[in-house]
């Protein structure tokens, strides 16, 4: 079995030397007593990880700028900081940037890189395995957020993580992909489909006895997601209660269930998502502060479909061949610019919807200009851009939750509108009893 390759910098070519041979049973050493002599050898070669010093005594660049560099040209090299650096500024700008950990020089130097190595090598290796969920992409302005995601993952923090985006960018996608590469599970909870009434309950658990109908003790979701990690999409539907239980789980690593007199302690990775403007609902005093600056340590945008032009190809391609069986279907060039014309304001869900009405009714087993306008204009299957505009009364909704035999998506499909929008009409109409008495129950917690 092949040793990792390590590269180490150091401007003192002494101990650099050393520790090579000192390391040499267990690893493959490249050295480097300069930066640009670093930036060189990582330029020609790829290495499992780095072992950079910061202090490069005399010379024009530090080790900031070596770790830099790898950050720019090798984003997914763990690094290992080895310094005595008395500048504290610089210790702390090293600490600041993803994957990297620190370690002091003492006199059992060999000691501390070893152990430093072992970890950061067990964690990229955990991560390149976990691959079992693929975020598809073509997108450049996607692949290099990847890339930044990654880096936080392989870092081994646990700050959560924020994804903001319109509704269908791909939010659900990235939070398993996230829960993939971590190789945990992944519990989802969408604010959107949780009826407030009970959001506590389904969110946090109750105790036997706290309510009418509390039968036996219940656990959350949220501690179903223990030792895993827990997404809770649409955040920006909780409620100021919740948000403030929500608080106290990322900041105490603990939840208290309904009627409970003691917190129970959890692990877990929290994920957030929600396509509003949570810094504008902070200024309305809608989502409060304090949470929001623990949720966004690391905050990721999903840009819109309209923006990922390689992204309309890419998955048009992808849903033809979904849709069709795999069987022929032709794609002419002019249809694929009809479409990348398109504003999307459904982004991938209206897309998926529009190559499904392309593939059922054209003729001629083609994509082509005609075909691509006819099912961008057609409003008789799936939405097209979905419709937050117009006003719906209380015979319309329940009328489109008959037609869809009261499923709530295939409704909001329908009514040309986002299923979060749909329920907040059933919340505004007090329609819930009547789907209630359908026999259709509570809905489901879902990333509808």
């Amino acid at each position: 079995m092949s040793k990792p390759i390590i590269l180490m910098a150091d401007d003192d070519r002494d101990i650099l030397t050393t520790n090579k041979i000192l390391l040499s049973d267990s690893f493959e050493i490249e050295i480097a007593s300069s930066v640009e002599e670093a930036k060189e050898i990582a330029r020609k070669s790829n290495f499992d990880a780095a072992v950079i010093d910061l202090n490069f005594e005399g010379q024009p660049h530090d080790g900031i700028t070596l770790i830099d560099f790898f950050q720019d040209e090798k984003p997914l090299t763990p690094l290992i900081v080895l310094s005595s650096d008395q500048n504290t500024k610089r210790v702390v700008e090293a600490m600041r940037r993803p994957l990297v950990d620190f370690i002091t020089k003492d006199e059992d130097s060999e000691g501390a890189i070893r152990q430093a190595l072992a970890k950061v090598l067990a964690r990229k290796s955990t991560f390149e395995k976990n691959t079992g969920f693929e975020f598809k992409t073509e997108s450049p302005l996607m692949k290099s957020l990847l890339i930044k995601l990654n880096q936080v993952l392989m870092s081994g923090s646990q700050a959560p993580i924020l994804i903001l985006g319109e509704s269908g960018t791909g939010k659900e996608f990235l939070a398993k992909y996230i829960g993939s590469r971590l190789g945990q599970k992944l519990v989802p909870a969408n604010m959107a489909s949780i009826p407030r009434e009970t959001a506590e309950s389904e969110l946090f658990g109750h105790k036997k006895g706290s309510f009418t109908g509390a039968i036996s003790d219940k656990a959350g979701l949220i501690e179903q997601a223990h030792n895993g990690v827990f997404f809770l999409d649409e955040i920006g539907d909780c409620s100021a209660a919740i948000q403030a239980k929500l608080l106290r789980v990322i900041q105490e690593k603990e939840i208290l269930p309904v009627g409970g007199l003691s917190p129970k302690k959890i692990n877990l990775r929290f994920i957030a998502a929600t396509h509003r403007d949570l810094e504008k609902m902070i200024a309305e005093e809608q989502f409060r502060l304090d949470l929001f600056q623990r949720i966004n340590a690391f905050t990721f945008t999903i840009p819109p479909l309209r923006e990922r032009p390689e992204d309309i190809e890419f998955y048009t391609r992808m849903f033809i061949n979904e849709y069709s069986k795999d069987l022929y279907f032709r794609i002419e060039d002019t249809g694929l610019e009809v479409l990348k014309s398109h504003k999307w304001e459904g982004n991938v869900r209206e897309l998926s919807n529009v190559v499904q009405r392309i593939v059922v009714f054209s003729k001629r087993r083609c994509l082509d200009a005609k075909a691509a306008m006819e099912a961008i204009k057609s409003k008789d299957i799936g939405p097209s851009p979905v419709n937050e505009t117009k006003d719906y009364g209380p015979e319309q909704i329940i009328e489109a939750l008959k037609r869809a035999d009261w499923n709530r998506t295939n409704a909001a499909t329908l009514l040309n509108m986002h299923t979060t929008t749909l329920h907040r009409y059933i919340n505004k109409y007090k329609l819930r009893n009547i789907i209630e008495a359908r026999g259709v129950g509570r809905p489901s917690v879902s990333l509808a």
